[in-house]
């Protein structure tokens, strides 16, 4: 198995749901033994788009959905690999609303949010300014901005987050691909066409996460939004209030 092998020799510290993952996104070639009399085994990836993390393949129980991966038979050789069309989990647009309102309650409750908590994890991989959107939302207490801006940006950052994660996994396989160890000329030449193909899904993704964007609203739209935002609050604010931040600015510029 080309992928899983080379993930094994150039990931160490990814697990074996991880490879799986990979796997699904990239796909793969197995090659039998000679005295097997069987050509390679081309295997096409599954995951191929945003949409399909946004909104799964098919519903589940619940509001889950499910998702095709390719599975292995073993964790070891992984050398016959079928297609698991039952997998299900949540969809990102509702893990993403799913985080920014607990983000948005430990802001408006000042409660701290730990380094290693899936809350920073999850704004980290996001390049949406979505902690200064929750900042924001979070202002004027009991006025539902907070509610407001997560139920109109959702899709946006749900968008993004999903790309950011279809990209970094990409890439972690093309780069465990692009070592060639012991591999003969034939098979150098299929793991580069699945190099390229994996190359030409990240350039699809990126066209997708711009139709998406012009469906749900666009990076400029959310940040002009928020600078609107912060004008009207600097505005409606007593002036003992904006010299006060107007010190703590100064204090801080030093």
């Amino acid at each position: 198995n080309l992928t899983w092998k080379a993930l094994q020799y150039a990931s160490s510290y990814l697990d074996d749901k991880e490879r799986e993952l990979i796997m699904s996104l990239v796909g793969t070639v197995v090659f039998y033994p000679e005295e097997a009399g069987r050509d390679p085994e081309p295997i096409a990836p599954t995951i191929t788009s945003i949409s399909q993390l946004l909104y799964g393949q098919a519903a589940a129980k619940g509001t889950d959905v499910t998702e095709h991966m390719l599975r292995c038979n073993d964790y070891t050789n992984c050398d016959v690999v079928t297609l698991n069309t039952g997998y299900t989990h949540t969809p990102f647009t509702a893990k993403v609303e799913t985080m920014m309102r607990s983000i948005a309650d430990k802001i408006a409750t000042r409660t701290a949010i730990p380094n290693n908590s899936a809350e920073v994890g999850f704004v980290n991989q996001t390049t949406e300014p979505v902690y200064k959107m929750l900042s924001i939302g979070a202002t004027i207490p009991g006025s539902g901005l907070s509610d407001s801006l997560i139920g109109q940006y959702r899709g946006v950052i749900a968008a993004d987050y999903a790309y950011v994660f279809l990209e970094r996994n990409l890439r972690l396989g093309m780069a465990a691909l692009d070592k060639n160890y012991t591999l003969q000329q034939s098979q150098r030449d299929l793991a580069n066409q699945v190099r390229q193909r994996a190359q030409a899904m990240l350039l699809q993704l990126s066209q997708e996460k711009g139709l998406l964007y012009q469906k749900v609203g666009s990076f400029r739209a959310v940040a002009s939004h928020l600078e609107e935002l912060e004008r009207q609050l600097r505005s409606s604010m007593p002036q003992h209030v904006m010299d006060m931040l107007g010190q703590q600015a100064a204090y801080l510029a030093r």
